[in-house]
């Protein structure tokens, strides 16, 4: 189990493939071994080392009983390229994974080469759209009527990541997902200290900073009102205020696309990491 010295703090990763780095970031609470569902190995099979990671409170990773925060995210990962001895990389965040690869282009530009922002967000962009800063109230009611578990499993199988079609006539993609979530899941209190982290991600106001050119990737059914809100919305945001930025939207599918329609998502993905390698 390798593990980096990151700061304060032990972080789990693993290494697969050969040529230029690739990081991958994931959402809310999710360990990296999510990734290894199809993903990571696509993009390992198209000429890139890709590098998966556990955040801090999450599988194999130190869980320091602090509060946390998408920027100090960024810093955790920052602090692995350094003890791996990478200078610079390519970055592809989802969800919330994208919310931290924009603190990294801001905080340390040189340090991404390119970044994709997947089904991702900025905090509040607009006056009549409001992140609840703390545990969304619907969620916090779910989860304790259902239990912690079960949550988990229906929100993967829900209509939040997936269309009905798909996860009805391919249930062995939702559950290897579902499972590889749950067999290394976070103990409750710190998923929770990472929906906190993300609903409180605020960087609307310093988008235009951004330098580092940018895929922005999203579904066209990902509109989900819950959470952080519409991320179909959220990335046509991203797309007009970061500049450089390229946006694909994946027709047929909702926030789950790499696993839902991979091999449209990859093709698109892949052409753009070419361009900028």
């Amino acid at each position: 189990m390798p593990l980096a010295q990151v700061n304060d703090i032990k972080l789990h990763y693993e290494i697969e493939g050969d040529g230029p780095p690739l990081l991958l970031v994931t959402g809310t609470g999710y360990p990296g071994v999510t990734w290894q569902t199809g993903v990571s190995e696509a993009f390992a099979n198209e000429g890139f080392t890709i590098i998966t990671y556990d955040h801090r409170g999450v599988g194999q990773s130190d869980k320091p009983d602090v509060a946390y925060s998408t920027r100090m995210f960024a810093g955790d990962a920052i602090g692995l390229l350094d003890t791996l001895g990478i200078d610079q990389c390519h970055v592809l965040g989802h969800s919330m994974g994208g919310r931290v690869t924009q603190w990294m282009a801001l905080d340390h530009p040189k340090r991404v080469k390119s970044m994709v922002l997947a089904a991702s967000g900025p905090g509040e962009f607009d006056p009549n759209f409001k992140v609840t800063r703390g545990i969304p109230l619907q969620a916090a009611e779910a989860m304790i009527i259902k239990g912690y578990e079960k949550f988990i499993r229906e929100n993967i199988a829900g209509p939040f990541l997936f269309t009905a079609g798909f996860a009805r006539n391919n249930p062995g993609v939702v559950q290897k997902l579902a499972d590889a979530f749950w067999d290394n899941h976070p103990p409750l209190k710190f998923y929770l200290r990472h929906v906190i982290a993300r609903q409180q991600h605020q960087t609307a106001e310093r988008l235009g900073e951004i330098q580092t050119p940018t895929l922005i990737i999203v579904g066209d059914d990902d509109k989900t009102t819950g959470g952080t809100g519409n991320h179909l919305r959220q990335s046509e945001y991203l797309a007009k205020q970061i500049p450089n930025t390229e946006l694909v939207v994946i027709p047929g599918v909702a926030h789950g696309f790499f696993w839902e329609k991979p091999e449209e998502t990859n093709r698109a993905i892949i052409k753009f990491l070419r361009k900028h390698n």
